[in-house]
């Protein structure tokens, strides 16, 4: 009877900053997950993946945050002082930990979403190979060498005939196009960690 192999603990996420209001917010995930970091980075905060030791027992004051089924992620208010423990860490020359954050911090107004988005966006759903491609999938379809290539959504596939839908033009109508005539969209930096 041989051992069975030890599972590798998931590495933890952290998601800390001034939020658009310029409020401090963080929580605690079990694991990493490219839609709590999308949302994170949406709302102008950063997200550590690889904690040094230090940080992560520091970062363990976070309260445990969510990630609903629908994709958002409940990020709750901290207290200032813990932001600012935390952030020193991180300022410390020789951290480990492993941050993401925006170049540039988006701005907020008069109800618009954010104005700058990080250089590598992380969006949910996208396929990492052809093989994964299916409904509901986001591709881009070219159109020619005058209009380039569009974003589309995947409404149908058979084999590998795609039906799809211009993401940003829905009432135009479905096209047909061959798995292998798509290109695939960078599903960001996180996703050979999901």
């Amino acid at each position: 009877m041989t051992k069975k192999a030890d599972k590798q603990k998931p590495e933890p996420l952290f998601v800390l900053g001034l939020d658009l209001d310029n409020k401090p917010r963080g929580a605690r995930f079990d694991n990493v997950d490219d839609r709590i970091v999308s949302v994170a980075l949406d709302l102008g905060l950063g997200a550590v993946i690889k904690a040094s030791t230090e940080f992560g027992q520091v970062a363990q004051k976070l309260p445990a945050g969510r990630l609903y089924a629908s994709g958002k992620a409940f990020i709750p208010a901290i207290k200032e002082t813990l932001l600012t423990e935390l952030m020193t860490i991180l300022r410390k020359p020789g951290d480990a930990s492993e941050a993401y954050k925006l170049e540039n911090r988006p701005s907020k107004k008069d109800g618009e979403g954010p104005a700058v988005r990080c250089k590598s966006p992380i969006t949910s759903g996208l396929p990492r190979s052809w093989e994964q491609v299916d409904v509901g999938h986001m591709v881009l379809a070219h159109e020619g060498y005058d209009d380039g290539w569009w974003e589309a959504v995947v409404v149908k596939r058979e084999d590998d005939i795609l039906t799809l839908r211009y993401r940003d033009s829905p009432k135009l109508p479905t096209f047909v196009r061959h798995l292998n005539t798509v290109a695939l969209v960078n599903p960001g930096p996180l996703a050979d960690k999901a």
